[in-house]
This record gives C-alpha cells, structure tokens and sequence, in this order.
C-alpha cells in the first residue's frame, strides 16, 4: 500500500506521548526487545499513516458521485456531529484497549505472547494517533458557536479512564491474560468490519486512515487466533492455566460486546446515508457472526484432534456435527469439551427490544421456571455459572445489574 507518514501538532504529539508513559511504559521494553521478536517487521513509530483513496468520489449514501469532503465544515447539520462521534469513538476504542491490555500483561502464557500484546498495544496506540490526526490536521473542525469541537474531542480522549470509554466492550477490566487473547480473537475481529466499512468514508481524511489502520489490525487478529488455539488445546491435554470452561466463559463474555459494537442490528441507516460506511448494522454483524463461527470451529478442530491423534480434519468437522446435532458424547468427546459461540440473543444489553435484558440462555433457549422467564435475581445466578468468577461483581457487571433492573423497572 502506498503512504505516507506524518505528526500532529506538537502540543497533542506532546499530550498523547505523556498519556502513553503514564499509561503504557512498557513501549520501552517492546522497542528494546522489537528484533528479537518482530526482525525484518519495520519498528514502529508513533506517526500518522495517510494512505491512498479508491477514489475521490463519495461511492455511498445521499452524496454518492460527488467529491469526497475533504474539510469538516463541508458536512453539514448532523452529519458533521456523527462524523466527530464515529471518530470519538474509534479513537476511545484505542486508548482503552491499551488501559485493558495492560492489566494482564504479567500473566501472559509466554514470553512471546506478551510481546505480541505488547505490539498490539503500541500499533493501537498509533490508532488514536492516527484519529487525533484526522482531528488535528482539519481546521474547520471550529464550529462558530461551539468553538473548536477538534480539541474538545482530543481532551476528552486523553482524560477517558477504564469505566468512562464511549463502548461496553472497553470498558471491562481484564482479569487473566485468557481475557487478552478472546478479546484479541472477537473484539479486534468488530474492529476489522469497522474500519473496513469505513474505507468508503465520505470525509476524506478519515478514509485516508482505514488502509493503514486495517493492515496492523490483521496482526492483532492473527494473534488473538493463535492464542486461542493454542490455550484450547493445552486445555484439551489437561495442560496450561485454563480450561475448556474457562475458554468459553471467556467467550460467553466478550461475544455478546462483540456484537454490540456493531450498534443496533436494526439500525446503522444514517451511517451509510451520511456515506460514512457501506452496509448497514444487521449485515455488518451477520458476517462477523458467521466469522467467529469459523474460529471456533477450527479451534474446535484442534480439540477434537487432541482428543484422537488419527483423526483428520474432515473427519473432526463430521464428529463436531453430530455432537453439536445430538448433544451426546460420541467417541468419547462431549458437548462441554468443545466451544461455543453464544446465541445471539444471549447477555445483551443493547440491540433489538426483544433480546435486551432477557433470560436467554448461551444456547438461545429461553430460561424458565414454571412456564414464565426467570426472574432478575434467577437470571443472575444463571450467568454466574456461565461467565467468568472474577466479572461477577465487578464494576461492569454490577453496572449490567443496574441498568437490567431499571429497564425492567419502567417497562
């Protein structure tokens, strides 16, 4: 891909490099340790990468055929606002993986896990970079009445701590480094969609980002896969710190963020009107959904081949079925040794009325108790045997707790 690199303004160069040794200090070790990990991959630097356009002409949306914006103040009325939330948000997505990442890095598996996190924290952190610079390098981002909306924006970012960022899904403390790799595996994979729909973006600045930003995530992904596969057959070997359980209580928590991210399945009209993106929500999360599924089946894959040597793959793909179909154990393999993907309907709550705050089960059954859907406080212990002990009773699950309770309230 053709780029170039460039920086922001030195006072906001100065503002985030302060947030990352106060957030992030391990950089030094990453760049000191970079060749024995990462040879012949180019170090990395904390710049802005400006890529190229597939074409100058907005391709989506009310605007399609005319010229991409390249000022802010090209976008009028709402679509300069959503412009600025979608970026906001993208960016809090950043800083906050990195405050996540962190938690656990002491607990990484292995020495090479740790730096693959560690080089994911850094290319992250050249994100928010990067959408400081979509920011910074647009004057027109002052707005006569509402001052300057850019550095409004960057202010907040760099003051957003764990609990306070725009998404659910960045907002949740990791606990063990099982959290770094599923969240590696499926909130990274949001990521991709994301910056993959926003290509098309009609405001140039921001569409000129999402090549350069899309490439390192592959990285991100990549490991997060790897990981996964990794831990899963350790557990199938009895080996390693974690179980098949705790892999999918791993799973049962993040997925249902995953698809969250996404917004409303319902929804997701204005983003392509404004030509911000080129699919809507529901189709958007319907690929992704199918995604995971296939990273679970390989990793499922692995497991069944852990469990008999001999087996090939065709043949695991063939016993996972009929597992999965019957329930039963066959040749010795049980449901409960393989992972699943949570129902879609299961821990939500954002997306279609009739799925948030309900008693579904990971399976998509509806829980009941003498025909009628389990009460909160029932619900509740249900998900404590399903989602990891340490998310029970921490400070976004307690916030889960609340808001179920007052949505159930005032309905």
């Amino acid at each position: 891909m053709s780029l170039t690199t460039t920086t922001i303004t030195q006072k906001y160069h100065d503002a985030i490099v302060d947030w990352q040794e106060r957030n992030f200090p391990e950089l030094d070790i990453l760049m000191k340790h970079w060749d024995d990990y990462f040879k012949g991959v180019p170090p990395f630097q904390l710049v802005a990468k400006v890529g190229g356009l597939k074409s100058n002409i907005v391709e989506v949306g009310q605007y399609a055929g005319n010229k991409r914006f390249e000022h802010a103040k090209e976008m009028v009325g709402n679509a300069f606002f959503s412009a600025r939330d979608i970026v906001r948000a993208q960016c809090s997505t950043e800083l906050g993986s990195i405050q996540q990442h962190r938690l656990t890095l002491d607990k990484a598996v292995s020495d090479k896990a740790k730096f693959a996190v560690l080089r994911i924290m850094a290319e992250e952190l050249r994100h928010a970079y990067q959408m400081f610079w979509v920011l910074d390098q647009d004057p027109t981002w002052k707005k006569p009445g509402l001052g300057d909306v850019a550095k409004q924006t960057i202010e907040e970012l760099l003051s957003m701590e764990l609990g306070g960022h725009v998404l659910d899904a960045f907002n949740i403390d990791f606990n063990d480094f099982l959290d770094n790799v599923t969240y590696a595996t499926v909130i990274d994979l949001v990521g991709k969609y994301q910056l993959d729909m926003q290509q098309v973006f009609s405001y140039a600045p921001m569409a000129r980002s999402m090549g350069p930003m899309l490439q390192e995530e592959a990285f991100h992904i990549g490991s997060g896969r790897k990981l996964l596969k990794e831990i899963s057959q350790m557990a199938a070997r009895g080996e390693g710190d974690y179980s098949i359980e705790d892999v999918q209580r791993a799973m049962n928590l993040w997925f249902p963020r995953g698809l969250e991210m996404f917004g409303n399945e319902q929804g997701g009209e204005t983003a392509v009107t404004f030509g911000f993106k080129d699919k809507r929500n529901g189709t958007a999360q319907s690929e992704y959904v199918e995604e995971v599924r296939g990273v679970v089946r390989n990793v499922n894959v692995a497991i069944v081949q852990e469990h008999i040597p001999s087996v090939s793959r065709e043949e695991a793909h063939s016993l996972i079925d009929e597992i999965e179909k019957s329930r039963d154990p066959k040749r010795g393999i049980r449901l409960e040794d393989l992972i699943a993907v949570p129902d879609l309907k299961f821990f939500r709550k954002r997306g279609p009325e009739e799925v948030i705050f309900k008693p579904y089960a990971i399976r998509g059954e509806l829980l009941t108790e003498r025909g009628a859907p389990l009460s909160p406080d029932e619900y509740l212990r249900y998900l404590s045997t399903v989602l990891p002990a340490k998310f029970i009773g921490s400070r976004e699950y307690n916030k889960y707790v609340d808001q179920m309770r007052e949505y159930l309230a005032n309905k």
